[in-house]
């Protein structure tokens, strides 16, 4: 379906999500002291395209959110907007997600979250209580929580070979605390090695 085909209210809540996109890659740029010339050259993007993207006049494919999460060092989940427009979409989508994510209310008519099991989820809002009251007891700043919200993965991850290798986008490996619960995923191995002990292997060689 293209815009000509949705209705106004699509078409306004489309034109909401380009907006709010645009805003947080230049606010992202702004916080690495980019300038669009800058972050267009590391990106591999044309200068007009980035600026486009931060208007909000169009959407980035989703290779080209990858190119400016890995210039920006941010994960490229940061960018996504989800569509939610009032208040009421939210708690729907929290309802939404209560079986798959395992997330219910705290009880006793407290106003927060818990999760339960293990998996990211829980790990998630345990690491965003303690940096929260960090912010709020003035050990960081609101960028640096800011910044750590946008490069988040507790992911420890290795490479096909066993070696622990930093994020791909933000160029980050969990240490300390941080390690604690974390989740762990090993890396492909590279398809062109995969392909060639396939052939070696269809061979008799190995």
């Amino acid at each position: 379906m293209n815009d000509g085909e949705l209705t106004t209210k699509e078409a306004m809540m489309r034109n909401s999500d380009k907006l709010r996109m645009g805003m947080k890659i230049r606010a992202l740029r702004e916080r690495r002291g980019m300038t669009q010339k800058d972050l267009a050259k590391v990106a591999g993007l044309g200068e007009s395209a980035l600026r486009s993207y931060e208007l909000g006049a169009r959407y980035p494919k989703e290779k080209h959110l990858e190119s400016l999460a890995k210039a920006l060092k941010v994960r490229p989940e940061a960018f996504e907007v989800y569509g939610v427009e009032n208040e009421l979409q939210f708690i729907h989508m929290l309802f939404n997600f209560e079986q798959s994510f395992k997330l219910e209310p705290n009880g006793e008519g407290s106003p927060s979250l818990r999760a339960y099991g293990y998996g990211m989820v829980p790990k998630a809002l345990m690491d965003w209580g303690k940096k929260f009251a960090q912010l709020e007891e003035g050990k960081i700043s609101r960028e640096e929580y800011e910044d750590w919200k946008d490069t988040y993965n507790p992911t420890i991850l290795n490479n096909w070979m066993g070696e622990e290798i930093p994020d791909p986008y933000t160029g980050k490996t969990l240490a300390g605390e941080e390690r604690e619960g974390a989740v762990h995923a090993v890396e492909m191995m590279p398809e062109s090695l995969q392909n060639e002990l396939d052939r070696a292997h269809r061979a008799g060689k190995i």
